[in-house]
């Protein structure tokens, strides 16, 4: 359970008539949250914790781009193979030189043998240099591999070479002469790591196959991986294993990428510094060469896992420690207090422990961690790419480290409140918090400078001018091995209340109403109807007219006199709102007011209260909610014209004369034109009559109906029936003799 205790939110300290009722919190927790700033000397564990890292210095600086592998003598000397030229340097007290200059273009491997003697391993065209302690080299051993990925010593003291394009593992002795030790199906053997029992450990790609060789050469896998590389391997004394790992594999066919080709040097012998970045392709590598830090462009993100560290325990179990979709590990070191891994492609080391706690230990300005080595007390060196560059670890904290936020996009011009964090701040340490504000996507020269240090843990207003951009920066100090822990950040903010949106006003057909789900007493309701105005219901089926939508509404149903509206409003601060809504006559400018402070986006009007008419609607969107009345602001709309008539027509008829057989009817409206007329005998079926003129088109329309199925002994009952546009209806009765 995270030690830290939740934050009480306190009001802000901005005037009343400056803020709107509703703030916002911004709050920085937890590792994700913290790794996704920009970190600069310190660490960030995975509950979240941020602390000083330890201290680390810069070692030498070869110049280069890469910086492939590291590795020690007896006296401490410290040696580092680089690319793209193919240089060895020696780092000795204190100072660098150049050792070894190779005619190949990359040194990817080294190893110091028990005499003293450095070990290069080169590529491409891989050959291994045995070179003494003045510098002086000769060839060793020249494989017909093109590759050279891994040199190791086993323990009767014979050099172990791990090759590519062809997979395999060689064995050879002190004289150079060479046997084969393994061939793998895998193109290449990546990685090596040797016990104290005679076993070799290797690495293939592009299967991820870890091996183990006993010391009568037999082999036998360990893990048959779903990752496609094993970039490193590292056993402890008690056999457990460990393996950095990368780029799962997926299903179907492999793509084969190469090796991309460094770059030649400029002319005049002067080096041109190369940027490249880590290849997130989960392509597998082909017979060129496992994967390796590809050119800027060739980047290609996905959602799957790029690396991961597995524990492989003597007994077979496999535990994955740890997994990142960001970051593939390109190193790994075993130390008493967990295994460090080196990353892309940000350059982060991170601390892994077995019970799969873990910490990111540190940060560097490259792009990759590219190879780690011990070093005297507790320290570790470690060599990173673009730029190529050698750092010591030390063991005890630093003085000096800072975290910087992600920028935060507040969506509006905001107003700032207090600052806030949580930390453990021992004697001799101290956090500072910063912030800086801007109204661009990205901090530039418009921005306002980092604020003067907010001091106070538990609240301090922000002084960053208003904008819509905020980022905060802590700045950790310690002293003496003491370190600050910073657990969270937290701002409050307010956003300038912008103006709701009425987007449209939708009017129903007349009649049409929407029942309120069954409440508890099981009576109904309908929706948007005061309870006092609901006149008895009588449900009926009508079609609604296309692009009408009240899709979380109950069932449909038919209030003659009812006039349903609803809406679509927004609020860009996401505030409540709420509406009033307003109506006039077609012809009057006034709108008098309907209803006040609707919670729902829906209103049923009894038309019967106003004269028929043509009318229109206004809905006005408030969100006084969520703002000071003051402060409050609306957005509204007007709906299209619609006709109120709750008048029937009046209908007239009678018998021609002289023509028993026909009826003559007559029907008008004050408001509305006819819809339909219907007629029925002696109480049978409707039939539509169509009027004299051929189209129901006027206030007033004539009709002729020929009684040509009567039937029977009369005297007959015909009942003419009539209907206005919005569903009135009217009856006139004729009797047949």
């Amino acid at each position: 359970m995270s030690r830290r205790a939740s934050l009480t939110l306190l009001a802000l300290a901005l005037p009343l008539l400056l803020r709107a009722a509703q703030p916002q919190f911004w709050k920085i927790e937890g590792a994700r949250d913290f790794l996704d700033g920009v970190t600069e000397g310190v660490s960030v564990d995975s509950e979240g914790r941020v602390r000083l890292s330890p201290a680390s210095s810069v070692v030498h600086d070869p110049e280069s781009p890469y910086v492939w592998c590291l590795t020690r003598d007896k006296k401490g000397a410290l040696y580092v193979g680089t690319g793209n030229d193919g240089k060895v340097f020696k780092v000795e007290s204190g100072k660098a030189s150049l050792f070894f200059d190779a005619e190949e273009l990359e040194v990817h491997a080294l190893a110091v043998s028990p005499d003293g003697r450095l070990y290069v391993g080169t590529s491409p065209d891989g050959k291994v240099y045995a070179v003494d302690a003045n510098g002086a080299a000769t060839p060793f051993y020249d494989p017909s591999d093109k590759y050279i990925w891994a040199l190791a010593f086993d323990h009767a003291g014979n050099l172990l070479v791990a090759t590519g394009a062809d997979g395999k593992i060689y064995r050879v002795d002190k004289k150079g002469e060479a046997t084969v030790l393994f061939t793998g199906p895998d193109t290449h053997i990546i990685s090596l790591a040797t016990d104290d029992k005679g076993n070799v450990y290797a690495g293939s790609s592009p299967g991820g196959i870890i091996y183990r060789i006993d010391a009568a050469s037999k082999a036998f896998v360990l893990l048959d991986s779903p990752y496609r590389e094993v970039k490193g391997l590292a056993v402890g004394p008690d056999g457990v294993v460990y393996a950095a790992v990368i780029d799962g594999k997926d299903e179907g066919p492999r793509p084969a990428p190469t090796l991309p080709t460094p770059p030649p040097s400029p002319a005049g012998g002067v080096f041109a510094e190369v940027t490249v970045t880590e290849s997130f392709s989960a392509a597998s590598p082909s017979a060129a060469g496992p994967s390796s830090p590809m050119r800027t462009g060739d980047l290609a993100r996905s959602g799957a896992t790029k690396g991961a560290v597995l524990r492989l325990l003597p007994a077979g179990e496999v535990e994955t420690l740890w997994t990142s979709a960001e970051d593939i590990p390109h190193s790994i070191l075993r130390t008493d207090e967990g295994i460090l891994v080196g990353t892309g492609n940000k350059g982060k080391v991170y601390r892994i422990r077995d019970e799969r706690t873990w910490s990111m230990v540190a940060s560097f300005p490259s792009d990759q961690v590219t190879a780690l080595f011990p070093g005297a007390a507790g320290a570790v060196f470690l060599a990173t790419s673009n730029p190529g560059k050698i750092y010591s670890l030390e063991g005890r904290p630093g003085t000096h480290g800072s975290f910087t936020s992600k920028v935060k996009d507040t969506e509006t011009v905001s107003g700032w409140g207090r600052l806030r964090w949580e930390a453990t701040i021992p004697t001799g340490a101290e956090i500072q918090v910063e912030t800086r504000t801007g109204n661009t996507g990205a901090p530039d020269a418009t921005w306002t400078d980092w604020s003067r240090p907010y001091t106070h843990k538990d609240g301090d207003p922000v002084t960053s001018e208003r904008a819509r951009f905020l980022q905060v920066r802590a700045v950790l100090t310690g002293k003496d091995g003491v370190t600050p822990v910073l657990d969270s950040i937290s701002a409050a903010y307010l956003q300038r209340n912008l103006r709701p949106q009425v987007a449209s006003v939708l009017v129903h057909p007349s009649g049409e109403v929407f029942q309120k789900p069954i409440g508890v007493g099981g009576e109904m309701e309908i929706l948007g109807l005061d309870a006092s105005e609901a006149p008895e219901p009588r449900p009926g089926a009508i079609q609604r007219p296309a692009g009408t939508s009240i899709t979380s509404y109950s069932r449909k149903l038919y209030q003659k006199g009812i006039q349903t509206f609803s809406w679509r409003a927004e609020d860009p601060n996401g505030d409540t709102l709420v509406y009033d809504v307003y109506y006039r006559a077609a012809r009057d400018e006034r709108f008098r007011l309907l209803r006040k402070g609707l919670t729902d986006a829906v209103l049923a009007w009894d038309t019967s209260t106003v004269p028929n008419g043509r009318y229109v609607v206004k809905v006005v969107a408030r969100d006084t909610p969520a703002n000071p009345e003051a402060l409050a602001l609306a957005g509204e709309k007007e709906s299209t014209p619609f006709d109120v008539d709750n008048t029937p027509p009046v209908v007239t008829a009678a018998l021609l004369p002289g023509k028993p057989e026909k009826v003559r009817a007559t029907v008008k409206d004050d408001s509305n034109i006819i819809r339909r007329a219907e007629y029925s005998v002696d109480g049978g079926r409707w039939r539509e009559v169509h009027p004299t003129d051929g189209i129901n088109d006027a206030l007033e329309e004539s009709y002729e109906i020929a009684l040509t199925d009567l039937s029977g002994p009369g005297p007959h009952i015909v009942v003419v029936r009539a209907t206005d546009l919005l569903g009135n209806v009217a009856t006139a009765r004729v009797e047949v003799p």
